[in-house]
Formats: structure tokens, sequence, C-alpha cells
């Protein structure tokens, strides 16, 4: 082959195919593979959204989805990582889930080319995980219960005296603890959840048991709560709204492949399209907030929320586990 047809061959093949991160045989391999085992805290529900719009895209790929909780997935990849191998090929998990998997030595680092259109810093620079959707943790408020000018403006409004017994919680994460540690330091961010726990917070499991109570009058805030779940059931029309943070928390759903995947070349081609534009917006019309640049979230508010930088991504430093008993221990959880 002449040079110069060597040279367009590699510009218009070769290059774009290395640029999209896929090798020439990468979708070779993977239609031999067929398919593709996840791990994910993503409900069924919600799944078959996505799975529909990777089918569309990789006809060939079946996707063997397994939903388990943040806890219950952690708890099985350890048991099946002593084991010797983790079943899954790729996880899907919070970020401090994923850090802990890191740390354990689970996860490998794979780079998708996709992850450069990703708003800046929600990606590991040493390649094993990526953010794929956040949530901002805002305060809820009913409005038939509490007007917008009397609901807290920001996290010491909390620590007010009008506001004792009339907040909940969701007692399952420790976003507080670690949002405020991360924030103002270990010992600033314990000495002030110290205070807030005196406050007689209601205890709920779960986020969108959480909203429901809300939204049915059982108290009128619910703080440090996904602004995922209020805006959707705002748009249902129940009586909820919210108000952001000063600065708002910001939680990061990550996606990696495991360790020696059993299905390599699906694997980083699911990776990839979680981060894609297809993949974005399938877990957009899933009611996810996806990091993709130029892809909108189900409401403009929130969309205004992101742009405007008045943000605070939580990357809690130091072992999970430990924040999750001190926050249990604060809260007087037993």
């Amino acid at each position: 082959m002449k040079p110069r047809y060597a040279y367009l061959l590699w510009v218009l093949v070769l290059w774009p195919a290395l640029c999209l991160g896929q090798a020439p045989d990468l979708l070779d391999q993977a239609k031999k593979e067929g398919e593709v085992i996840l791990y994910a805290t993503m409900t069924v529900g919600d799944f078959e959204a996505f799975n529909k719009a990777a089918k569309e895209k990789y006809p060939f790929l079946n996707i063997r989805h397994v939903y388990l909780s943040s806890a219950r997935q952690a708890a099985r990849v350890m048991q099946e990582h002593r084991a010797g191998r983790v079943q899954a090929d790729v996880l899907g998990n919070s970020l401090e889930a994923m850090l802990y998997f890191k740390q354990q030595g689970v996860v490998s680092a794979y780079r998708s080319p996709e992850s450069k259109n990703l708003i800046g810093g929600v990606w590991d620079p040493e390649g094993t995980w990526s953010g794929m959707t956040t949530d901002l943790l805002i305060t809820g408020f009913n409005p038939k219960m509490i007007s917008k000018a009397a609901a807290p403006k920001n996290y010491e409004e909390y620590l007010k005296p009008q506001f004792k017994g009339q907040m909940a919680v969701n007692r399952g994460v420790p976003y507080p603890f670690t949002g405020m540690v991360s924030m103002r330091g270990e010992e600033q961010g314990i000495a002030y959840l110290k205070k807030l726990g005196q406050h007689e917070l209601r205890l709920v499991e779960g986020y969108t048991h959480m909203i429901n109570l809300l939204a049915a009058g059982e108290y009128p805030l619910a703080i440090f709560t996904q602004l995922s779940k209020v805006d959707a059931t705002k748009r249902k029309g129940a009586p909820v709204d919210w108000l952001p943070g000063s600065p708002t928390f910001a939680t990061i759903s990550t996606v990696a492949v495991t360790r020696n995947p059993l299905h390599a070349a699906a694997a980083r081609l699911l990776v990839d399209f979680y981060l894609s534009v297809e993949g974005q917006q399938a877990l957009a019309r899933a009611g996810k907030i996806p990091l993709r640049r130029g892809v909108k979230s189900p409401s403009r508010e929130i969309d205004q929320l992101l742009e405007s930088e008045n943000l605070h991504v939580i990357r809690a430093e130091g072992e999970y586990g430990r924040y999750m008993k001190l926050y249990n221990e604060i809260l007087g959880v037993r």
C-alpha cells in the first residue's frame, strides 16, 4: 500500500476508532462474548429504560442485570473477591463504595474515552471509576406545613430551635456526615452532626419513603434529601418543594470494570455506553441526573442548579464503614 493511501486509511478508519476509545477489534470481541454481567444499585424499573437504549445501539449485547442495594452489593462483591473472582464484569455503585472496592483491589483501570465529555472532576485520575449520574442533597419541605420563606436556607439554620423535631433525615446513608467532614474537616464535621443530632430528627430509611412521608404531612422538612426524588414527586402534583444548600452537596453514582472480568470487551463497551449521549439520555429518562455535558436532566430547575456551580461534591476521605458507624452513633441509631 502506498504511503499516501496508508495515511488516509489511518485518518478515515483507524484514528476515529481510537479516538472513540474502541480498538478496531473491540466490537468484534464484544460480539463474540455476547453478554456482560452488571451488579448495580439501579432498580429493575430504571434498568428497563437503560437496557432498551443499550439494545438499540448494541443489539448483540445481553446485559445480565443484578439489582443489589449499595450495602448488599458490597457484601456480595467482597465475598466473591475473597473466593477468587467477582462474578460481575461491571459494578455500579456510590462513590464511597467504589473507593472501597478500589482500595480492596476489586476494580481495574479503564478510562473510557467518553469520560472527557463529563463535567469536571467526576472521574478517578487513576482511571478505575467514572461518575455516571449525580444527585443533589437539598432541603425538601411541605408548603402546606411551612412556607418557603420560613424554611431553613442553609445548614446553620437547621440548628435553630424552631426546627427541633420538625426535620427528617435518611438514616441509611451517612451523606450529611461525609458532606460536612469533606467540606469542613473531620473535627468540625463531627461537632456539627452532634449539634444536629440533638434536634430530635425523624430517622427514616430510604429517600423515596422519606419524600412520600413528607408529601403525606408526617413532617414539614426533609433535610439532606435527594433532589431527583423531590422533583419527581413535585412534578406529579404532590405538596413538596425544595431549597438548595449553600453550597449544595452533590453525590456521585459511579461505574467501573472489575479486575479480570469474564467478559472484558463487553465490560468496557458497557462503561462507554453508560457515559455516551444515548446512555446518559436513557438515565435521564429514568429520572437520574446525568453528568455528561449537554445532556439535560428531567427538570430545568435542576439544570440551573447544576450550572450555578454552587456545589460541593462529597468525597469522603477515610473508611466508609467508619463514617457510617459514627453517623449511626451520633443519630442514636440502634
